[in-house]
């Protein structure tokens, strides 16, 4: 799959059935190399929808319960 922008990981998250982070939550653990992400060429943030279960896990995010 694809990278998506960091900013878009707290709505993939739900989507994937876990509870939501918020996006600073997403941003501080990005830039403490806490969850599995990288910048691409312009320096943004991204990450990979395979890594959900991962994210989810290191954030400890359980899954959500309005599924």
């Amino acid at each position: 799959m694809q990278a998506q922008p960091l900013t878009d990981l707290p709505a993939a998250m739900i989507g994937a059935g876990f509870d939501a982070p918020n996006y600073r939550a997403c941003y501080e653990a990005a830039r403490s190399a806490r969850i599995p992400v990288t910048r691409n060429e312009s320096g943004r943030w991204t990450f990979r929808p395979d890594d959900l279960p991962v994210i989810a896990s290191r954030l400890s995010l359980p899954r959500s319960a309005r599924r």
